[in-house]
């Protein structure tokens, strides 16, 4: 009888503190979420967050030392040699080319925001989701011949890629989401007339709820391209004669 009462008084204990442990986790996915990641482990990847974004400051300050050291460098160079100074200038329109120059001049910036209420459609909408939009208001923009763009102040050239990653966007190799902002270097008239063209991208775009502001610009400011790339496949071809 006794080890009866004993069975049934841990069972008892059991099962209350089995209902309470059911309480606590719903109590704690309820003011945190299913995706809550604990405190220590949080602070860890702040911490290393924090000390790649150090090392990134500091690797960019000494690149832009660098920088500097090789213009005065250069500057010396120019006054000594006209035909120096004139294979620098045609250096630095291909840099711009291929976007490893940082570059300014008129152009626009536009501003992607998320729609505020779904409540109209079937599935959420999102401009992480649907990133094509923001293709292809890059391809309409280079329709206009525009010679700088970047997104959310990362290059864009033929080098760059935008795949989704997890709930945002990765582009150049780096996170991105709303809100997204588009800056371009170009004729404010073509770009202006491709922007507000009726039926078009951006026109769409707001139909489905997207929020979207487009500032022009007498002067912007577009970033070079980072990313050190060589060609693997393709080489130059040459026409010295044996």
């Amino acid at each position: 009888m006794k080890n009866l009462f004993s069975k049934s008084l841990i069972i008892t204990v059991c099962v209350i503190l089995g209902i309470i442990i059911a309480i606590q986790y719903k109590t704690v996915n309820t003011l945190v979420g299913p995706n809550f990641i604990p405190s220590q482990k949080n602070k860890e990847l702040v911490n290393e967050l924090s000390n790649v974004e150090k090392e990134k400051e500091s690797l960019m300050n000494e690149l832009e030392n660098l920088e500097n050291e090789i213009r005065k460098y250069e500057s010396k160079i120019y006054e000594e040699s006209d035909y120096v100074k004139e294979l620098s200038k045609e250096l630095d329109k291909y840099k711009m080319f291929t976007g490893y120059k940082e570059v300014e001049g008129k152009g626009v910036e536009i501003v992607i925001n998320n729609p505020n209420s779904q409540d109209s459609y079937e599935y959420p909408i999102s401009i992480e989701e649907d990133y094509d939009l923001i293709l292809k208001i890059i391809n309409d923009l280079n329709g206009t011949g525009i010679e700088a763009i970047a997104i959310n102040d990362l290059r864009h050239t033929s080098f760059s890629k935008m795949i989704k990653v997890g709930e945002d966007l990765s582009f150049n190799s780096k996170p991105i989401s709303a809100p997204i902002k588009i800056k371009a270097i170009g004729s404010l008239g073509d770009i202006k007339s491709v922007l507000t063209l009726s039926n078009g991208t951006i026109d769409k775009m707001e139909s489905y709820g997207f929020e979207i502001e487009i500032t022009e610009y007498d002067n912007i400011k577009i970033p070079r391209y980072f990313e050190i790339r060589e060609f693997k496949y393709a080489k130059p071809i040459s026409y010295n004669k044996k």
